[in-house]
């Protein structure tokens, strides 16, 4: 077998994973958002379909932040509270995020979430500045969530939770400042695209290592290449090669005999897609080890997925999928390198009218791609239909690549992570 498995022989489910940051700016746990809306909150899956698709979720990458202690957020209305939906989930990893506080309670509502509680299962609150949370829901320990674009918050909740254990989770938070501004407000969990954002460090200058990879990023995209020269490249570099064979070597391809060499893997795969792959690989060693570049490096190889896969899908836009790869991967370097993205496209093996888009032009061509992957990684869905449909395209079809490339980016980087 010479394709990576994306999926493992599981249906694709659509969904965008969205960490949320504690305090010290690392990764508490990550929400799920889906497609489904029912009463304010977009469930995952449809509500029949819910305890099938939730139970056999470990391929969608959940069982390796779970490993690592990471809690998973779902919402769910009160039908599937109340029906015991939830209980898919793992109990000890898993917060059920409800939305309270209109005029009539379902019958049983305290009841069920009492017994989640009991279970083990933290309760997520979506309070409403307009929509008081009732008195009789709540209880220590669960988490209160707020989106401060909406207005002042309520911040007695945690009094009258009466117990430490009770947090606050601001939502939507866009910027770095804005995070400044939640945590000084007592937010001790954060969720929202400022993570994606660029935090420029004064004087950085990039590490021999990292300049070495993007020679190497050079190398790979020079026309009609010399294989020979750049496999001796590749080997001379240990750590490049000692991971492009243990993944290529890993159970994620499975080849009936071990790859021994990088010209071995050149005669079996072909130099196009070994190249691809070999892009991936340097773009995870670029990263480092820290938690949320790493995040935001499989959010990157995600994109440039997500963006290959539209390009073979929709050819007529004359892109070719290998170029529009290397867009996505590259489209957060700024944040991952702490570097203006106008410095950092003057070493990359890009077309100028490819660096005007990463240095986000306001006339470039593939601003509307950008705009397009942007509301799928948000949960922005009205926008995406209304995209969807002016770029001429399949709404099940994106949603499908969206989810392919958000199986094969957590595949691709759980397999080169275990060979770090």
């Amino acid at each position: 077998m010479t394709e990576e498995n994306t999926t493992s022989g599981a249906p694709t489910v659509f969904f965008t994973k969205q960490p949320i940051l504690d305090a010290h700016r690392s990764i508490w746990g990550y929400e799920l958002l889906g497609g489904e809306e029912k009463g304010g909150l977009y469930e995952i899956f449809p509500q029949k379909e819910s305890t099938v698709g939730l139970s056999s979720s470990t391929y969608l990458g959940l069982q390796e932040p779970m490993e690592r202690g990471k809690k998973i957020m779902v919402g769910f209305d009160e039908t599937g509270i109340l029906t015991g939906v939830p209980y898919a989930l793992p109990p000890a990893n898993s917060v059920v995020r409800v939305l309270a506080g209109g005029e009539v309670q379902a019958p049983g509502l305290e009841a069920a979430l009492q017994t989640l509680r009991q279970e083990g299962y933290q309760i997520n609150w979506e309070v409403h500045c307009d929509r008081p949370l009732p008195d009789a829901l709540y209880a220590p320990g669960d988490i209160f969530s707020f989106d401060l674009t909406q207005g002042k918050p309520d911040l007695t909740l945690l009094a009258r939770g009466g117990h430490p254990s009770s947090r606050l989770l601001a939502r939507d938070i866009k910027t770095h400042e804005q995070y400044s501004a939640a945590k000084d407000l007592g937010f001790a969990l954060f969720q929202g695209p400022f993570f994606k954002k660029p935090e420029y460090v004064p004087d950085r200058q990039l590490g021999s290592n990292q300049v070495a990879r993007f020679n190497l990023f050079q190398l790979l995209e020079v026309e009609d290449p010399d294989v020979k020269v750049l496999a001796e490249a590749i080997l001379s570099d240990v750590s490049i090669s000692f991971r492009l064979l243990s993944y290529l070597n890993s159970a994620w391809f499975g080849f009936r005999h071990n790859i021994q060499s990088i010209d071995q893997a050149i005669m079996i795969l072909g130099w196009i897609k070994l190249k691809s792959w070999l892009q991936a690989v340097l773009f995870v060693d670029l990263v480092g080890k820290e938690e949320v570049p790493r995040e935001v490096a499989a959010l990157s190889l995600q994109r440039g997925k997500f963006f290959e896969l539209l390009a073979k899908e929709y050819d007529y836009w004359g892109y070719n999928p290998n170029t529009l790869f290397l867009l996505g991967l590259f489209s957060l370097l700024d944040t991952i390198l702490g570097l203006p993205m106008d410095q950092i496209v003057e070493l990359l093996p890009l077309e100028v009218k490819l660096k005007a888009a990463l240095r986000q032009d306001l006339n470039n061509e593939y601003r509307p791609l950008f705009e397009l992957l942007d509301s799928l990684e948000i949960g922005d869905w009205a926008t995406l239909d209304s995209l969807t449909q002016n770029l001429l395209l399949d709404l099940n079809r994106v949603k499908a690549f969206f989810a392919q490339a958000r199986d094969w980016a957590g595949g691709f980087f759980t397999q080169i992570g275990a060979a770090s």
